[in-house]
């Protein structure tokens, strides 16, 4: 996969997922509070988690190739 789609992948499935969680959790929702807005803060920060992790051994090679 070139460069350009893998990037391209990554931020679409990225998207998806954090619009995903934010209808399942907070669509009805309003930020009136801080324990809310940390929620959505840890929520987001759980997605972007688990989007790194499905590929991570896509992109490690990608970095380590430029850091040699």
């Amino acid at each position: 996969m070139s460069d350009d789609k893998l990037y391209e992948s990554v931020g679409n499935y990225t998207k998806y997922k954090l619009v995903e969680m934010l209808i399942d959790k907070h669509l009805d929702k309003k930020l009136k509070s801080m324990n809310a807005i940390e929620q959505l803060a840890d929520d987001v920060l759980n997605i972007l988690s688990v989007c790194g992790l499905k590929y991570y051994q896509e992109l490690k090679g990608e970095f380590e190739d430029e850091t040699k």
